[in-house]
This record gives C-alpha cells, sequence and structure tokens, in this order.
C-alpha cells in the first residue's frame, strides 16, 4: 500500500528527471505535489480529519494548516507556509496558464522548496 510518504519522494523523483529533461512545466507541477503530499503525511499523522470527498486537505488551505496543526517551532511552520504558496502558485501557472513564462529557475526554485518540506517531515517522522 501506498503512503503519502510513498507518494511525496515519488513525485520529487519525478520532478528532478523532468526537470532534467527540460519539462519545466511538468517538474514545477511534480514539485508542488511532493510538498503537498508530504504535509498532508504530516497532518493525517495527527489525525486532522478533512471532510472532502477525497479525505485529504484542500490545496487552498494547506499553508494554513501546517500553521496551526503542527508542533513544529513556529518560523520552520512559517518557512513551510511560504514555500506552500510559492509553490501552489508555480503550478497554478505551470498547469493552468499556457502563457505564463516559466524558466528553468522556476523549476529549480520549486523543486529546492520541495525538499526542504521533504526534508522537515522525514525530521518530524524519525524524531
Amino acid at each position: 500500500m501506498r503512503t503519502w510518504e510513498d507518494m511525496s519522494r515519488d513525485c520529487r523523483h519525478a520532478a528532478r528527471k523532468l526537470l532534467d529533461e527540460d519539462h519545466l512545466r511538468s517538474s514545477i507541477s511534480r514539485s508542488y505535489y511532493a510538498a503537498y503530499c508530504a504535509v498532508t503525511s504530516m497532518l493525517m499523522a495527527r489525525h486532522l480529519r478533512f471532510p472532502y470527498s477525497w479525505h485529504n486537505p484542500a490545496h487552498h488551505q494547506l499553508p494554513d494548516l501546517i500553521l496551526h496543526n503542527t508542533t513544529l517551532p513556529f518560523r520552520v511552520r512559517y518557512e513551510i507556509n511560504k514555500a506552500l504558496r510559492r509553490l501552489r502558485k508555480l503550478r497554478e501557472d505551470a498547469d493552468y496558464r499556457p502563457g505564463a513564462s516559466l524558466e528553468r529557475v522556476d523549476a529549480l526554485y520549486a523543486l529546492r522548496d520541495a525538499t526542504f518540506i521533504l526534508r522537515i517531515v522525514e525530521v518530524q517522522r524519525d524524531g
């Protein structure tokens, strides 16, 4: 059975491969979902309930959920919140705005933000 953490690592791996092959939009999208899955894993571990059909957090709620539902230090929660907001904006540009100009640096920043979030979640799990 796959877990949110498994999906997170898989998305991050795909994001890196897509970036290496210059599929910038797809790489950005996978980076966002790597972070989304990692944070969802952390929230699910706290036994939060989500009233949506898929029983996982809504994308627009994720940054605030991380601020108010974890025991991480405030500064870390704040940085994750900011990274999630950046990632969501880039993912929406990549997935829904064909006219949006996205550069390699945008995909690199997205992968950096996703990697930051995954590392925090791994430390929480192992700590």
